[in-house]
C-alpha cells in the first residue's frame, strides 16, 4: 500500500471518529436520548414538570338529545409533591357536584343536528418519584390493615354481559375467578414478602402479556386480556389487580392522561396503584405502570384525574362521563370524541426511574462521555500521524 493510500485511510479514518463522536454528542444534548433506554441506562424523565394541556370533549348529533358531560376535578397529590393542580379554565362554566367524595364538574344541555364543544384547560406542576421500598424491608400480606384489604380484595365492576361466552357475566377486576387465583399463587409461590410478590406479577405480566393500543369503547375485563395474552393500558392495569387482589395485596387503578414524548401528544392512560407494607407494619401506597416498565415509580409527565375508591359502580362512572336521552323516533346518531392538546410544557432536572437497564453496571451517561473521549482521543493520535507524515 503507498504512501498517498495510507494518508487517505487515516483522514476516513479519523472524519468517521469525529462523526461518531457527533452523534453521540448530540444524544447526549437532545431529548432523542429519551428513547434510548438500552444505550442510556434506562428511560430519562423529567424530575418535574410543569405543564397546560387542553381537553375537548365533543359531541355531535343529527337530531335532537339531551345531554350530560360530568368528570372527576383532577386534585393534588401532596404526597412528595407528586401533583400540583394550579388551576382550571374551561369554555363553558360548569356546575360543580359533589359525588364519591369528590368533586366533579357537569355541563348539561340540549343538542339539536349540531356539535358541542367543551374544552378545559389543566395547569397543573408534577413530580417524578421513585419508592425507596425493597425486599430487605417488606413485610408479608399478614401485615395490611383489615380496611384497606376488605376495600379492595374482591371482584369489581360487574360488567352484565358474557364477553368470553363462559355463560357468566363478566368482571373487570376478577380476582375470585379460579384461572386468576390459581395463576397468582403459582406466580408468587416462592415469594415471602409484599414486595416479591407484587414484583413476581410484575415479572410475569412483562414477559408473558404483549400490549396493543386500545380501541373505542370501554376496555376488556381482566380474564380476557389473560386468555389473549395482550391488552392495552387498561386491561394491563386490571388483569395486574386482579392478581394481587387474589394473593392478598390491595391494588386498584389509577386513571388519567400521559404525555406520549415522542409524538408530542397526550392521552388517556391507566395504571396501577398498589398497597405497600414494610417490616414495622408502616403502610403506603405505591405507582406501577407496566406499559411504560415502571415499578413502584412514577413520572413526571402525566396527570391523574380519578383514583379508584374501590366501591362497586363507581369505576364505570369515570367512563361513561357522557349520558344523553332522546325522545320520539328515529334513532339519533351521536359521535362522542374526546382529544388532549400539549399547550405548553417546561421541564427541570432528569431522572432514571424506568424499569429497563441497559448496561446495569455502569450508568450509560457515562459510558457515552467515555466514548467521546475515547473518540476523539484516536482522532487526535491520526491527525498527529498525518502531521508527521508530512
Amino acid at each position: 500500500m503507498d504512501q498517498q493510500t495510507k494518508k487517505k485511510k487515516l483522514i476516513y479514518k479519523g472524519l468517521s471518529l469525529l462523526l461518531v463522536a457527533a452523534i453521540l454528542i448530540t444524544i447526549m444534548v437532545l431529548p432523542v436520548r429519551n428513547y434510548l433506554p438500552h444505550l442510556w441506562g434506562g428511560p430519562v424523565y423529567p424530575e418535574y414538570a410543569r405543564f397546560t394541556i387542553e381537553r375537548k370533549i365533543e359531541i355531535t348529533t343529527n337530531r335532537e338529545i339531551n345531554y350530560n358531560v360530568t368528570v372527576p376535578s383532577p386534585h393534588d397529590i401532596e404526597e412528595q409533591g407528586i401533583q400540583k393542580i394550579n388551576s382550571v379554565e374551561w369554555n363553558i362554566e360548569p356546575d360543580f357536584i359533589n359525588m364519591y367524595g369528590i368533586e366533579w364538574k357537569t355541563w348539561r344541555g340540549s343538542l339539536e343536528d349540531q356539535t358541542k364543544e367543551i374544552l378545559i384547560n389543566y395547569h397543573v406542576e408534577t413530580r417524578s418519584i421513585k419508592w425507596d421500598y425493597s425486599q430487605d424491608i417488606s413485610g408479608s400480606v399478614d401485615d395490611f390493615e383489615e380496611s384497606i384489604v376488605s376495600r379492595y380484595e374482591g371482584n369489581q365492576w360487574l360488567l352484565e354481559e358474557d364477553r368470553n361466552d363462559d355463560g357468566n357475566y363478566d368482571w373487570m377486576i376478577e380476582p375470585e375467578n379460579p384461572v386468576i387465583k390459581n395463576l397468582a399463587e403459582d406466580i408468587t409461590r416462592d415469594e415471602e414478602t409484599v414486595y416479591g410478590k407484587a414484583r413476581a406479577i410484575y415479572d410475569w405480566m412483562v414477559k408473558n402479556i404483549d400490549y396493543e393500543r386500545g380501541g373505542p369503547g370501554l376496555p376488556q375485563h381482566s380474564v380476557w386480556t389473560l386468555d389473549r395474552r395482550a391488552g392495552d393500558c387498561d386491561e394491563w392495569s386490571y388483569l395486574y389487580i386482579s392478581l394481587a387482589r387474589a394473593i392478598g395485596i390491595p391494588a386498584w387503578v389509577e386513571l388519567g392522561v400521559l404525555y406520549d414524548r415522542m409524538g408530542d401528544y397526550w392521552g388517556g392512560h391507566g395504571w396501577v396503584r398498589l398497597q405497600f407494607v414494610d417490616e414495622d407494619g408502616n403502610h403506603d401506597w405505591v405507582n406501577i405502570d407496566l406499559v411504560n416498565r415502571q415499578f413502584f415509580a412514577r413520572d413526571a409527565t402525566r396527570i391523574t384525574t380519578w383514583i379508584d375508591d374501590g366501591v362497586e359502580g363507581h369505576l364505570s362512572e369515570y367512563y361513561y362521563y357522557v349520558r344523553y336521552n332522546y325522545t320520539g323516533l328515529p334513532r339519533p346518531s351521536v359521535s362522542i370524541s374526546e382529544d388532549y392538546t400539549n399547550v405548553e410544557m417546561e421541564t427541570e432536572g432528569e431522572v432514571y426511574i424506568g424499569d429497563e437497564l441497559g448496561i446495569p453496571w455502569i450508568p450509560g451517561k457515562y459510558f457515552i462521555i467515555a466514548l467521546v473521549i475515547s473518540s476523539i482521543y484516536k482522532y487526535a493520535k491520526i491527525h498527529n500521524r498525518l502531521e508527521n507524515d508530512r
